[in-house]
């Protein structure tokens, strides 16, 4: 199993209490919810991709049994834009503690198939995280105008390349259609071979697809409905425009957060680029 990033400095933040409930808004591999566990806490656990939600309940049963029996955790399929309504559905509310980890599991970008990685090129440009989703990124990357697509990059991940890169996709799909990971790849390396700037663009596509910028801010203030007055909300992101949503909205509600985030000194680029704030009324 995938240990999350910052997963220690997670579960201190949290300060977690035996007997006490807590919702993990972002299951993924179920890393955090097993070390809240451990420290006797009961978790409501979301996850909106519903593939990943069977294959975790599965391993729930096998691996935490006596957790499942005491019905001490409980799994279920959701985006966390809706968490208000997801935790009074459960009698969750309220709670002592809510994690919002917003990178992908490893695990998801592994068996997925639906193009999250500029790795997998063989995979279809889906990057649905719920097969309930109308809107795949193939259909952006094929049907969208030049200048939507120059916005969705310069907005979602602040791509500087954004107007040449909408360009080049413009040319070639007159051509043919841009299906697969290697077919946007070998599009964005006619305007630059920076790997920095695929991953930028595989990530507004993401973003995209899944309405992300929207869903953190109503999840966020969904979860500011449900947390008890000394509750803490605990927030991992990976991009600088999804901390920025975060202080924002801080600042906007009045809240108390972390003046300065937690960050990892180590490991991967990806790990290094996380952030943890801690939000408190």
């Amino acid at each position: 199993m995938h240990t999350p990033v910052l997963l220690q400095d997670t579960i201190d933040a949290l300060n977690v209490q035996s007997g006490e409930r807590y919702i993990d808004a972002t299951y993924g591999e179920g890393g955090h919810t097993r070390k809240i566990l451990e420290k006797g806490g009961k978790v409501l656990a979301l996850d909106w991709d519903e593939e990943n939600v069977q294959r975790q309940n599965v391993i729930l049963q096998r691996t935490c049994v006596g957790f499942v029996k005491n019905q001490s955790v409980k799994l279920v399929y959701g985006n966390y834009a809706h968490i208000k309504n997801i935790a009074q559905e459960y009698n969750f509310v309220p709670c002592k503690g809510i994690i919002f980890d917003l990178g992908l599991s490893m695990e998801q970008i592994r068996l997925s198939g639906r193009g999250f990685s500029y790795e997998r090129g063989d995979e279809p440009l889906d990057m649905r995280i719920s097969l309930q989703l109308n809107v795949r990124a193939g259909d952006i990357i094929n049907s969208y105008s030049r200048d939507q697509l120059y916005e969705i990059f310069a907005r979602n991940a602040e791509e500087i390349n954004s107007g040449t890169i909408a360009e080049a996709i413009d040319r070639t799909r007159s051509v043919k259609h841009i299906r697969t990971v290697n077919d946007l790849i070998e599009v964005i390396k006619k305007v630059t071979k920076n790997k920095q700037t695929v991953a930028r663009i595989f990530q507004a596509l993401r973003v995209e697809v899944n309405h992300e910028f929207e869903n953190i801010r109503n999840g966020l203030l969904g979860a500011l409905d449900i947390i008890d007055s000394d509750g803490r909300i605990v927030i991992i992101s990976f991009h600088p425009t999804e901390d920025r949503i975060i202080k924002n909205l801080i600042r906007e509600l009045g809240l108390k957060g972390s003046k300065k985030p937690i960050v990892s000194k180590n490991g991967e680029r990806f790990e290094r680029s996380a952030k943890l704030r801690i939000i408190t009324r």
